[in-house]
């Protein structure tokens, strides 16, 4: 994965976190994880994933979803997703 590509996915990414958790000054890095997000609990991973789904317009199985241990993995699953 280009860092070129990985840089837009994230910066793609953390506009539909903003968007999704209402908070504008919501910074994500490669390393942000659930515990670093407040609001981010088991019910809203999969409301955040579907809208991540329909924003990069692919879709993750249910044990991708459940494997995510950080952002940066999210990124790796969205940019393989996209190449092929």
């Amino acid at each position: 994965m280009s860092d070129n590509l990985s840089h837009n996915i994230s910066v793609q990414l953390e506009k539909v976190f903003k968007s999704f958790f209402k908070n504008e000054a919501l910074a994500i890095s490669k390393t942000t994880t659930t515990e670093d997000i407040e609001s981010w609990d088991s019910l809203n991973h999969m409301s955040l994933i579907a809208e991540i789904e329909k924003e990069f317009e692919i879709t993750f199985d249910f044990y991708e979803v459940m494997d995510f241990e950080n952002v940066g993995e999210l990124i790796k699953s969205i940019a393989n997703k996209k190449a092929n």
